[in-house]
């Protein structure tokens, strides 16, 4: 497909369309460094960890447009004294509410990149199924394709890799010689997220089944949405 043939983004004609795309570019060509053990690049881990990045990035979305946990929001504080929230709000930053939702949410994204390759995208229901029992259990969170396992458990990963993403959204790699306009703002963080993740499944499904690809980056992107942010954020 030549470049004049591609979709546009969906922040292509906002004012900081320049800095969407450059952190798209940022995190697609550095994350995989993130995901080396042995100077080997671990698939799994890089697609969780794309995954992880789209649903911490949706959370703090939601946060910053209402500028508290929306209505309707439930806290979860596991036996171990862990905290997690849910909530249909929540969901629907990841899962489109109204098809006009759909291209800045990362399940249909996800679930495009199966279908691109002749998949069927796994089951969303089963999948938010494993997160919400997972966090009942007190579990370190780790997806369930059991051959495809990342190399880091699901709050270690987001904690090791936000820290970098949080630097290409705020600009300050390529997004730099912008200044201030290199910033994304946070409505079109997950967004550009979504497509990092949705670029990488494209790549990864040479060498990986892609409805397991879809189930890596969407289940982390599940657990990573309910995390307290307070273990994330500093």
């Amino acid at each position: 497909m030549s470049q004049s043939e591609k979709p546009p983004f969906p922040w292509d004609g906002d004012e900081r369309f320049a800095a969407c795309n450059f952190a798209l570019g940022d995190l697609f060509n550095n994350l995989p460094s993130l995901a080396l053990f042995d100077q080997r690049l671990h698939l799994p881990t890089l697609l969780c960890a794309a995954g992880a990045i789209a649903g911490f990035s949706a959370q703090r979305a939601l946060f910053a447009e209402q500028g508290a946990w929306p209505a309707g929001t439930q806290v979860a504080t596991t036996k171990a004294g862990h905290t997690f929230y849910f909530g249909d709000t929540l969901n629907h930053m990841l899962v489109p509410a109204s098809a006009a939702d759909a291209p800045l949410r990362l399940w249909p994204v996800v679930a495009g990149a199966a279908q691109a390759a002749g998949v069927a995208p796994p089951d969303l229901n089963a999948m938010f199924a494993h997160v919400s029992r997972t966090i009942r259990q007190d579990a370190d969170f780790l997806p369930t394709p059991a051959a495809a396992q990342p190399r880091m458990g699901g709050l270690a990963l987001l904690k090791h890799v936000w820290p970098f993403a949080r630097n290409c959204f705020e600009g300050k790699l390529s997004g730099k010689v912008m200044r201030d306009e290199g910033i994304v703002p946070q409505r079109w963080r997950p967004v550009v997220a979504a497509y990092v993740a949705h670029f990488g499944l494209r790549q990864s499904q040479a060498t990986l089944d892609p409805a397991t690809g879809a189930t890596l980056v969407m289940e982390a992107a599940i657990y990573a949405s309910k995390v307290d942010p307070k273990l994330i954020e500093t």
